[in-house]
C-alpha cells in the first residue's frame, strides 16, 4: 500500500519551467504593480532580492489567461509552484520564505501551451523578516520533500510497471524532476525512459482511430511538458525532441494552425539557445520565418537584442521585409507580428537599443519603420466588413491592426494626415457592425440606476426580460452590491434553472471580490450559505490555494479547517467535486502542517485505489 501512496503523491512535485520570451528579468518593488501581456508558450520573469529568512507575499492578477507562477531560489532550486483553480480571471497568491540571501526568480507562464494571449498584473504586497513559525514551516517543507525523495528511491522499479503508457510517462517525468538536484544519474534515467516511452506511444497512435481526438490532447500536453523540462537544461536537446516527436495533425484544427503552434514552441526554444549561441538562435528563427509568421518572432528579436543587438536589428529588418510582401488582412498572425514589431520599434527610443560598447542601434531603419506603419494603416482602413455567419479572420486581423495603431496616437498623423481620426472612426464603424458590440441588453440597461433599468426592462418583450434581469443583476454584483443582485434574481427570474445559475454566478463574483481583498472569513460565510454541497465543493476547490497568504500560521490553519468543515464530515468523498476540493485543502495545509495534510489525503488514497479497480473492471464499456 505504501508504494501506491507514493504514486498518488507524485503530482504534487514541482515543475521546471521554460523561459519562452528570454527577456531580461524585471526587478519587483513592494507596492509597484507591473502589467504584462502573455501569449502561448511565452513567459515573463521577475526577480526580487532578499535578505536571509525574509517572508514575501505577492499576487498575480489574471486577466484573460490562466497562469502558473514558479519561484526559484538564488541557487536555482524550486521554492514552489502556484496555480489556484480559478481559471483565467482572478488572483494567484504567492507567499514564501527566502531562507538564503540573494535574488529569487518569479516566472509567470501560461498553464496551457495553446490558447489566446491575455494580460496579468504582478505586485509585491509585503516583504518583512520571517517569524519563527514561518521559518519552521519552511524547513518542514524541505524535510517533507527529503522524505518524499527517499520514498521515491525505494520504489525504483514500480513506476516501470504502470500499465497505462501516459500515466507511466508522467510519473517518470515527475520522478526525474524530484531527483534532479539530489541524484542526477537516476533522474536522467527516469527522463530517458519517459522520452523513449513517449516516442513508442506516439508511434502506436492511429490518426484515423475514433479515440484519436481525445488522445491528441493528452499527448500534446505531455509533449510540451517534456520540452519544458529539456529546454531549461539542454535547449538543443529540446529542439531535437521537438523535431523527432511531432504528432499527427490536430483533428480539430487546420494545418496552418498546427504549423503555427509548432513554430511558436520552436522559437521559444530558440530564445533559450540565444543566451549562449545567438547565431544558432537566429538560424532557427530564420528557418521558421520562411514557412510562416509566429507571434514569437518578435520575442526572438528581444532575446537576440540582449546578446547581440546587431543580429537583433538584422532579423527585425528581415521580418519587416517579409511583412511588406504579405497581405496582413489575410493572415492574422502576420498582422499580430507587424504590430508587435512596430511597438518594439516605437518603445526602444525611436527604434534604437543600447549596444554594450558603442552607439545605439536601430531595431528598424526609420524608412522601413514608417513603411511598415503605413502598410498596417492602409490595409486596416481599407478593410470592408462583409457579414458572414462563419468565423472571419480578415476582420480579426483588421481589428488587431486598428486597436494596435490607436496606441501610436499623434505619430500616425505624421505618417498620414488625419490618420488618428480615421482609425477611431473605422473602429467605431466595425464595432457597430459587430453583433456582439450591439448587445441589446446593454443598451436597455445602460448606466442607469437599478430602479430605472428595471422600469425600462418592464417595457421590453416578455421573452427578453429574464435575460435582461440577469444582465442587470450581474452589473450590480460587479459594482459590489451582491444583495441587490440576488434580490433582482429571486424576485424577477422565474425559470428555476436560470435562477439557480444566476445566483451561483453572483456568489462566485462576491467570493472572488472578497478573496482579492483578503477577506477569507467573509468568503467562507457566503460559501456556507450555498444550498448544495456540490456547489460548495466547487467554490472551496477554487479558493483553497488562496487561503493563508498574508495570515499567521494559526489563523491560516483555522480558516482551512473552516473550509474543510463546509464539505461535510463524510469520508470517503461523495463525488468528484468533493474529492478535488479535499485534495486542494490538503495541498494548502501542506504549507503549514504536513501531518494534517496527510491526514486529509490518507482516506482519499484508498478511495483512488477502489476507483482504479472499478475502472479496470469497466474498461471497454464506456469512457
Amino acid at each position: 500500500m505504501r508504494k501506491t501512496r507514493i504514486l498518488f503523491l507524485l503530482p504534487f512535485a514541482t515543475c521546471v519551467f521554460l523561459n519562452a520570451n528570454a527577456q531580461a528579468p524585471t526587478a519587483l518593488q513592494v507596492g509597484t504593480p507591473i502589467e504584462r501581456t502573455l501569449g502561448p508558450s511565452q513567459s515573463q520573469v521577475f526577480t526580487i532580492t532578499l535578505e536571509e529568512n525574509t517572508f514575501v507575499q505577492l499576487v498575480v492578477e489574471q486577466r484573460g489567461i490562466d497562469v502558473v507562477v514558479r519561484v526559484t531560489s538564488p541557487a536555482a532550486k524550486s521554492i514552489g509552484e502556484y496555480d489556484s483553480p480559478n481559471g483565467n480571471e482572478g488572483p494567484e497568491h504567492v507567499s514564501f520564505v527566502g531562507t538564503a540571501a540573494g535574488a529569487y526568480r518569479i516566472n509567470v507562464s501560461p498553464l496551457y501551451s495553446e490558447g489566446a494571449p491575455g494580460r496579468f498584473e504582478i505586485k509585491v504586497l509585503e516583504v518583512r523578516p520571517a517569524n519563527e513559525q514561518e521559518i519552521k514551516a519552511s524547513k518542514n517543507q524541505e524535510a517533507a520533500k527529503a522524505k518524499a525523495i527517499a520514498m521515491l528511491v525505494e520504489m525504483d522499479g514500480l513506476i516501470a510497471q504502470i500499465k497505462s503508457p501516459l500515466t507511466r510517462i508522467r510519473a517518470q517525468l515527475q520522478a526525474a524532476q524530484l531527483l534532479w538536484d539530489s541524484d542526477e544519474k537516476r533522474a536522467s534515467k527516469y527522463f530517458a525512459d519517459a522520452t523513449t516511452g513517449f516516442k513508442d506511444y506516439l508511434a502506436s497512435l492511429d490518426a484515423n482511430d475514433e479515440n484519436y481526438p481525445q488522445q491528441y490532447q493528452s499527448l500534446t500536453e505531455l509533449r510540451y511538458q517534456v520540452i519544458q523540462i529539456l529546454a531549461d537544461r539542454d535547449p538543443d536537446a529540446a529542439l531535437s525532441f521537438l523535431y523527432s516527436s511531432k504528432p499527427p495533425a490536430n483533428p480539430n484544427e487546420t494545418e496552418r494552425y498546427n504549423s503555427s503552434q509548432e513554430g511558436m514552441i520552436e522559437l521559444a526554444i530558440a530564445n533559450q539557445i540565444s543566451r549562449t549561441d545567438p547565431n544558432r538562435a537566429l538560424q532557427i528563427a530564420r528557418q521558421s520565418l520562411k514557412t510562416h509568421f509566429s507571434t514569437n518572432l518578435v520575442s526572438t528579436v528581444g532575446a537576440l537584442r540582449l546578446k547581440n543587438p546587431e543580429l537583433a536589428a538584422q532579423f527585425a529588418s528581415e521580418i519587416a521585409s517579409k511583412l511588406m510582401s504579405d497581405k496582413l488582412l489575410t493572415n492574422p498572425e502576420a498582422a499580430s507580428v507587424a504590430m508587435n514589431l512596430l511597438r518594439l520599434g516605437q518603445q526602444q527610443s525611436n527604434g534604437s537599443v543600447l549596444r554594450p560598447n558603442g552607439p545605439r542601434i536601430a531595431i528598424l531603419p526609420d524608412e522601413q519603420y514608417r513603411e511598415l506603419l503605413q502598410k498596417a494603416l492602409s490595409e486596416a482602413l481599407a478593410y470592408s466588413h462583409r457579414p458572414s455567419p462563419q468565423y472571419n479572420p480578415e476582420r480579426d486581423a483588421a481589428m488587431n491592426l486598428l486597436y494596435g495603431l490607436q496606441q501610436f496616437g499623434s505619430e500616425l498623423d505624421i505618417v498620414s494626415g488625419g490618420a488618428t481620426a480615421a482609425v477611431i472612426k473605422k473602429i467605431a464603424e466595425l464595432s457597430n457592425q459587430d453583433p456582439a458590440a450591439m448587445d441589446q441588453y446593454q443598451k436597455v440597461i445602460g448606466d442607469n440606476p437599478a430602479d430605472t433599468a428595471l422600469e425600462t426592462i418592464e417595457k421590453t418583450p416578455v421573452d427578453q426580460r429574464e435575460q435582461l434581469y440577469i444582465q442587470l443583476a450581474g452589473r450590480e454584483a460587479n459594482n459590489g452590491d451582491a444583495a441587490r443582485a440576488r434580490q433582482i434574481i429571486n424576485q424577477r427570474v422565474t425559470n428555476p434553472y436560470q435562477r439557480r445559475n444566476a445566483l451561483a454566478n453572483i456568489d462566485q463574483q462576491e467570493i472572488n471580490r472578497l478573496m482579492r481583498k483578503g477577506k477569507v472569513d467573509e468568503a467562507l460565510r457566503i460559501i456556507g450559505g450555498v444550498p448544495t454541497a456540490r456547489q460548495r465543493g466547487v467554490f472551496i476547490a477554487q479558493i483553497a490555494a488562496q487561503i493563508g497568504p498574508g495570515q499567521k500560521r494559526a489563523s491560516a490553519m483555522n480558516l482551512l479547517e473552516q473550509a474543510k468543515s463546509l464539505l461535510g464530515p463524510s469520508v470517503p468523498a461523495q463525488d468528484q467535486v468533493q474529492f478535488l476540493a479535499l485534495v486542494e485543502i490538503a495541498r494548502a495545509f501542506g504549507k503549514y502542517d504536513v501531518k494534517r495534510s496527510f491526514e486529509i489525503l490518507d482516506p482519499l488514497i484508498d478511495q483512488v485505489n477502489d476507483l482504479c479497480t472499478a475502472a479496470r473492471t469497466l474498461e471497454g464499456f464506456g469512457p
